[in-house]
């Protein structure tokens, strides 16, 4: 890997050395969480502190491989309290701060931790200003916003796949064994991609680039390096889409977050902006390399966020050049194949509920294909699509004639309520996004309007 002019060599330097920090992860994250004893003891403080330990190493990894021992001296006695000593912090402020009557010990402890924890983005924040010397306004304001979305990022975990590993019973040692294994490789995937699209968009902030549209230099840059680019950036759409999900789900009637406290807002926040950066960037730099190359990516860029199916088309898209399906004589008819091939495919994802002929499966077919066809020939999108899209597919998961909600008759004021619950909830909001960032995608690798 050759340096270029948009990356710094120090980021550059942070970012191809990245496989390192995902081998110490995958080997010392998943030894120190399986082996962790069921009770506290001598092998338990040793792992504790090993965690601690891998995490500092995350979020001084760029000072670390470029040698910049001040920045590290100057950070590491925040990370020392943040991780080492957090507990016993927490546990003397609920002792000596006599706030009892005004506040429970709850939040109190939360409250301890994110100060510390603001205070210790706001040093790392500084020190990468001083390292990166950005010439660009209110940089360090960008910079802390920047680094607490990482901090937030690097808490979230794999939600629903860890609840599955953590109830699932085993038949043999050897299969809990490759399952745990399987699970922390994943956990540790997830956090160096979501370092490595920190370390390039602090590049961008760096030559003063739009988070929501980039520069042909940042595209063409990316271009350059596609692989590792698509492998991070689509790993940081698989794991954001997770989260998407999870938090879709556990909030579906959440009328406007009302249930969520200061630290799930956050968490909701960053992964919003964090996927919808993500699935932009995704469009825009398959577009950019469909132009530059003089291909026509469709179905196969369209689907590159689809887990095990992304395997395929990384591979298709990176040898484009040995594929005659990618170069067709005629776009207009390659995009009508194209097209056929998602609405098969969206047909095999519904097949059960199509031959039981099941109404709220059907419908939801024939709207994912539309969806599909309109992206493909429309002049602009914009957030009017997924609104749109989102307001639809919540009035047919809703309707109770297809969700069976009342047994003997339909209500209508019944049917108003629950429609308006769901409508003005977190989750439909989630579910907007979600259908924004997949068919912006599918917008930019479908469509052939520039």
């Amino acid at each position: 890997m050759g340096n270029n002019n948009f990356l710094s060599p120090k980021l550059f330097n942070a970012l191809k050395s990245l496989w390192i920090l995902l081998l110490i992860f995958v080997v010392l994250d998943f030894a120190g969480n399986y082996f962790y004893p069921e009770t506290d003891n001598t092998l338990s403080k040793i792992l504790d502190y090993l965690s601690y330990t891998l995490s500092s190493l995350f979020f001084l990894w760029y000072f670390l491989v470029n040698k910049r021992w001040k920045s590290v001296l100057i950070i590491l006695p925040f990370f020392i309290i943040l991780f080492f000593c957090m507990k016993g912090i927490r546990n003397m402020v609920d002792y000596y701060v006599p706030f009892e009557e005004t506040i429970n010990s709850d939040t109190l402890r939360k409250w301890t931790y994110l100060i510390i924890q603001f205070v210790t983005v706001f040093v790392v924040s500084k020190r990468y200003l001083v390292e990166e010397e950005m010439n660009i306004k209110q940089p360090l304001l960008k910079l802390f916003l920047l680094n607490l979305g990482l901090f937030v990022l690097y808490n979230t975990d794999l939600g629903l796949i860890e609840k599955l590993i953590g109830s699932a019973s085993y038949d043999s040692k050897t299969t809990e064994f490759i399952v745990n294994f399987v699970y922390y490789t994943l956990t540790s995937i997830k956090n160096v991609a979501y370092l490595g699209a920190f370390f390039f968009l602090t590049a961008c902030l760096a030559n003063r680039e739009s988070f929501y549209t980039f520069s042909k230099e940042a595209l063409q840059t990316a271009n350059k390096y596609f692989v590792p680019a698509m492998l991070i950036v689509i790993s940081c759409i698989i794991f954001s889409f997770g989260g998407l999900l999870e938090s879709a789900l556990s909030m579906e009637l959440d009328f406007f977050g009302k249930d969520l406290t200061l630290i799930g807002w956050m968490n909701m926040v960053v992964i919003v902006v964090f996927f919808v950066i993500c699935t932009r960037f995704t469009g825009q730099l398959l577009k950019e390399r469909r132009l530059l190359k003089q291909k026509y990516y469709g179905a196969v860029a369209a689907s590159i966020w689809v887990p095990l199916i992304n395997i395929i088309s990384l591979l298709m898209i990176r040898f484009d050049d040995k594929i005659k399906f990618l170069a067709p004589s005629n776009i207009e008819k390659a995009k009508k194949v194209h097209l056929a091939v998602i609405s098969l495919l969206i047909i095999f994802q519904f097949r059960n509920g199509l031959m039981e002929k099941k109404v709220d499966d059907i419908l939801m077919c024939i709207i994912y294909m539309t969806a599909f066809w309109i992206v493909a020939y429309i002049k602009k999108f914009t957030w009017l699509f997924p609104v749109v899209l989102g307001a639809v597919v919540t009035v047919i998961k809703v309707y109770p004639f297809y969700n069976g909600v009342y047994d003997q008759e339909f209500v209508f004021k019944d049917y108003v309520l629950d429609l308006f619950k769901h409508t003005f909830s977190i989750a439909l909001v989630l579910t907007v996004i979600v259908f924004y960032g997949i068919y912006y995608i599918a917008y930019q690798a479908l469509n052939t309007k520039k």
